[in-house]
């Protein structure tokens, strides 16, 4: 996904037409695009939780994990409207992030 920067004026015209692409955009994203890539969530974020582990000796679980990427999103979010700008995809990926929270809840 290419980032898409968006002044603030520019969100406040049409926020019903961003938030939807917004939302649509990490729905395909979730659940098309992000499994072709990186398979399941749960496999995929094993591995990241068992490096994170390797790295740190803090033992993270799965809900952790997704918490701790969009905290990372967040970030850059705060970051970004400090500049008064905001990027399309630091939203996608955060609403992804928090939507697989119940992803991985469900019984495989």
């Amino acid at each position: 996904m290419v980032a898409t920067d968006v002044s603030r004026s520019h969100m406040s015209e049409t926020p019903m037409m961003h938030a939807t692409t917004i939302l649509v955009d990490a729905s395909q994203i979730i659940n098309k695009d992000r499994n072709a890539t990186y398979g399941h969530v749960v496999q995929d974020y094993e591995k990241v939780r068992t490096i994170f582990h390797a790295l740190t000796g803090i033992q993270l679980d799965l809900h952790q994990c997704l918490l701790f990427m969009a905290s990372v999103k967040l970030a850059r979010i705060r970051t970004n409207l400090e500049r008064d700008i905001l990027h399309k995809d630091s939203l996608t990926d955060l609403i992804g992030y928090l939507a697989l929270q119940a992803e991985i809840s469900q019984p495989r």
